[in-house]
């Protein structure tokens, strides 16, 4: 029998099989892969945790201290922009002219920039803005209110501001114009309220919600405790690609320890600024932990009640700003720091060196010996306690508040210190008769000028708030104030800033105690532009702190 066998046609038609097999199961691998192939994983977020000293009110018809500027300088875009040089930039609006008198400023508002909503920043919502400002009047109005008189919408892209009288810093107090979205507001009003159409012209809401246009939004919070913000993706200006993506704000001046715990734990990048030294020198002492300073336009002030006995007499001031030893403090607990040389802090463009006290404990007494109390005031110092209410969120407040009061006792005065948290004394100091006789408070300029301090610290239009508690109330001093801040002239400004500083220095409605730089920790994973290189800090309160423009690294 003969057996036949073809094992190439065998070979072949196996082969085939497999060929054709193979070419499925590619076709059938690249419809998977295209149709179903798993999401790539996404870039981890950068999380930058901050510390500050609370509460922090993200409107920016009302916040003004350090963590609400903060706040308000990533959530909204300004007007202008302030540069280290202490000018402005171009911003929101593109472009700008003024009339030959410098009473009507008209601004071109730049297309494309959208809000967190998606909407589109027009003219109107700067006008909108302004007059809600306005109307509100806290926060930053005290800027304006003097000065504006109307605001006109000329055209989608063009707004005019008309002035009641020339205000040299017009421009630059700008940048504490934070642009918010009208319709956004209107659509989150309450009713009735104060502002009569207007209800309460979006305040509640506006609490713990932004409607602003800035590199980061709100996405979470807890009104008493931290916010939280993330990185808004249609912003139109630069975001370093290193930026932190979710940014959280929280109050840890309280609690110094446990701030210097959660550093160690790697559960907080920045600390707040308030702790004290040996906390921050030995979280400095820690690898992976540095200790920076960037400079500021603040100064840091003993705010003297110039209307409640016995502080009403100039002489008791001076005995007290007098006795004070400056550089014992500085020694013991603001080493970091340099003592002040005049009302407002050195380097800020407009300053002048005008300090006339320095420990000196026979002028003290020779001061002293001149006031109408004496000599019943150092023979029944009890009838005189001079209240010195410090802020319970600081607790470093509290040693240079003892430190002060050893030194008053040495000419027999009596000093009692009141520990007072932040929203009490923001009560207390709405209130001449309730306001302590001392508060000690650091206090910075709102646009890089001393006449932003000046006025703050001591034109009568701003009693009642956080920043004064001398209740000067003197219509000669607003006069001259006034005066400086409406000359146009640059130079004439500053030398009429001068004199206004020397006639405060010699009221001595304060003590001066020492010119700060912003002092905290960091992951050294954090780089800051102004701690890289401090030419490049700006000398606006807040604007050292955008954080896009910070990085954000990711550990390995």
């Amino acid at each position: 029998m003969k057996v036949f066998s073809n094992r190439s046609a065998i070979t072949k038609m196996q082969a085939a099989i497999i060929a054709v097999i193979i070419v499925v199961a590619a076709i059938a691998g690249v419809v998977y892969y295209v149709y179903y192939r798993p999401e790539p994983a996404p870039p981890p977020e950068r999380v930058l945790r901050v510390g500050f000293a609370w509460p922090t009110y993200i409107d920016p018809a009302v916040g003004s201290d350090f963590s609400s500027s903060a706040s308000l300088c990533n959530l909204y875009d300004p007007l202008v922009w302030p540069t280290p040089e202490g000018d402005v930039d171009p911003w929101v609006a593109e472009s700008w002219t003024s009339s030959a008198d410098g009473l009507e400023w008209t601004f071109t508002i730049r297309k494309g920039i959208k809000f967190h909503t998606g909407n589109e920043l027009t003219a109107e919502d700067v006008e909108f803005t302004m007059e809600r400002l306005l109307t509100i009047g806290e926060g930053y109005s005290y800027l304006f209110a003097p000065y504006v008189d109307t605001v006109e919408v000329v055209d989608t892209d063009k707004v005019k501001f008309t002035l009641k009288k020339t205000f040299g810093p017009f421009l630059i107090s700008l940048v504490r114009l934070y642009i918010l979205e009208k319709a956004e507001v209107m659509d989150n009003i309450e009713t009735p309220g104060p502002y009569g159409e207007f209800g309460d012209y979006g305040k509640t809401w506006l609490l713990t919600n932004d409607a602003g246009s800035g590199a980061y939004m709100v996405t979470d919070r807890s009104l008493d405790e931290w916010f939280q913000f993330e990185l808004f993706e249609d912003y139109w200006g630069y975001v370093d690609p290193l930026a932190p993506t979710i940014i959280k704000y929280s109050w840890t001046s309280a609690s110094p320890p446990t701030t210097r715990t959660m550093m160690l734990t790697g559960e907080l990048e920045v600390t707040d600024q308030w702790m004290p030294a040996e906390i921050m020198a030995a979280l400095d002492a820690e690898p992976g932990i540095s200790l920076v300073s960037t400079p500021e336009s603040s100064q840091y002030y003993y705010m003297l009640h110039t209307k409640k006995p016995p502080l009403d007499d100039i002489h008791v001031r001076k005995a007290l700003a007098y006795v004070l030893d400056y550089g014992d403090m500085m020694a013991e607990i603001y080493a970091r720091y340099t003592v002040s040389t005049g009302v407002v802090p050195k380097g800020l463009p407009g300053y002048a060196e005008t300090q006339i006290y320095t420990r000196n404990l026979t002028k003290a007494e020779e001061e002293l010996t001149l006031s109408k109390y004496y000599p019943d005031i150092v023979e029944n110092p009890d009838n005189y306690v001079i209240k010195f209410h410090w802020i319970a969120e600081v607790p470093e407040r509290e040693r240079d508040a003892l430190l002060f009061a050893e030194d008053a006792a040495e000419l027999g005065l009596k000093v009692e210190l009141v520990k007072t948290p932040w929203l009490k004394t923001i009560e207390e100091m709405a209130d001449p008769e309730v306001s302590g006789h001392i508060y000690n408070i650091l206090v910075a300029a709102h646009y890089p000028e001393a006449g932003s301090l000046i006025e703050s610290r001591y034109h009568s239009k701003n009693v009642k708030s956080w920043e004064q508690n001398e209740w000067l109330e003197d219509p000669e001093l607003d006069a001259k104030i006034e005066e400086a801040l409406a000359t146009v002239d640059i130079n004439a400004r500053f030398a009429k800033y001068a004199e206004v500083q020397e006639d405060i220095m010699a009221l001595c409605p304060s003590m001066f105690i020492y010119d700060y730089r912003a002092t905290y920790c960091i992951q050294d994973y954090v780089k800051i532009p102004a701690v890289e290189d401090p030419s490049d800090a700006v000398l606006v309160m807040g604007y050292n702190y955008i954080h896009r423009l910070w990085q954000r690294e990711i550990p390995e």
